[in-house]
């Protein structure tokens, strides 16, 4: 991941993506699709910036967001580490009970988007390169759909099922309220042995955490069904787009 941001051009992809998310889902988007249109732009306008905060930043947030992915990618493929927390939590264990596995694989797989959303960013920045180099304007949008093509079928329907899971998560406050109370005691625990934990680790699980809590309010005081529009509206948008970006290219 580290490679990616020091490279002098990639700012000039992100800032791209940024724009070309904020146009997928813009008012005028979003109007080819009637059954969608009972969604409140506010709602629309919470999701394009849980979007552009957390999962694509500016060039700077990044890299804080990166470095502390990094770690937390490393804890996650150490089950020693994964385990011997578990262990320390048998307070938050006990209050949990049988959620405890599903909101440590929920919170796991909710972050595991931000990791897939990168290898995406891998796969179109080599295209963005190529335009960048014949002096083309990543901001315009069908130079910009040359750079989403670049992109195989299966890493974007990937990419989208990522996004669809987070979401799917967020939407589900229970199971997100005991992922909250896991992280919290995650977190204590991680503190208190600072022997075994390195603080880029403990900074990357509250970072997983506060992606989390953030995409709360994003469903706050929605009922099921206007969640389930959101999701079915996030699902439909992506695989257009993408579609929509094979198809121009292949003119």
């Amino acid at each position: 991941m580290g490679s990616l941001l020091e490279e002098p051009e990639f700012p000039k992809l992100i800032s791209a993506y940024r724009e070309a998310i904020q146009r997928r889902y813009s008012k005028n988007n979003l109007s080819k699709y009637p059954r969608f249109s009972s969604i409140p732009e506010e709602r629309v306008d919470l999701l394009v910036r849980y979007f552009l905060e957390l999962l694509y930043p500016e060039y700077e947030g990044r890299k804080k967001l990166d470095g502390a992915f990094e770690s937390l990618a490393g804890f996650v493929h150490s089950p020693p580490k994964v385990f011997g927390l578990l262990g320390s939590l048998s307070m938050a264990v006990f209050k949990l009970g049988r959620h405890l596995k599903s909101a440590f694989q929920a919170g796991f797989a909710a972050l595991h988007s931000y990791v897939t959303a990168h290898r995406f960013e891998e796969i179109m920045f080599s295209k963005a390169k190529e335009l960048l180099k014949e002096g083309k304007d990543l901001q315009n949008k069908s130079i910009f759909n040359q750079v989403l093509a670049s992109v195989s079928k299966k890493d974007a329907d990937e990419f989208r099922e990522d996004i669809l899971k987070l979401f799917t998560t967020l939407s589900d406050k229970e199971l997100l309220s005991k992922i909250k109370q896991l992280m919290d005691a995650v977190v204590k625990t991680m503190k208190s042995k600072p022997k075994t934990y390195t603080p880029e680790e403990v900074e990357g699980i509250m970072l997983g955490a506060g992606i989390l809590t953030k995409g709360e309010e994003l469903f706050s005081g929605m009922t099921r069904e206007e969640m389930d529009l959101i999701l079915e509206a996030i699902d439909q948008v992506e695989k257009d787009t993408f579609e929509e970006a094979i198809a121009s290219v292949g003119k």
